[in-house]
């Protein structure tokens, strides 16, 4: 906590985090000087398995599953840093302020 945005990626792909997608905002995130963290878990812990994957491969979206990170997940008592919501927030104005820049740098050869 309080040391930036986390990418949750998986390799069985139970998040929704596509390389497109990824790409795009941690061109982003670097520009506006927002920290960016990876998640990757283990092949042999069960987690995600959301509908987020299912649904992006079904509306061909670019997805990237983000968040601030927190202390325990499902719990009245949860905890997030308040440095994190600040980095989301900035991340989130820079997204739609530069996002048909960065698009377009990714489609030229």
């Amino acid at each position: 906590m309080q040391k930036g945005i986390v990418f949750k990626t998986r390799a069985n792909q139970n998040y929704m985090t596509d390389c497109v997608g990824a790409s795009i905002i941690k061109q982003i995130a670097h520009r506006e000087g927002v920290p960016m963290q990876d998640f990757i878990v283990k092949n042999d812990s069960p987690c995600g398995s959301t509908i987020g994957p299912m649904m992006a491969a079904k509306c061909g979206v670019k997805t990237v599953d983000i968040g601030a990170p927190i202390l325990s997940m499902h719990s009245v008592r949860e905890q997030i840093g308040v440095v994190d919501v600040l980095y989301l927030k900035k991340l989130f104005v820079a997204f739609f302020n530069n996002y048909s820049e960065i698009q377009n740098t990714l489609l030229e050869e």
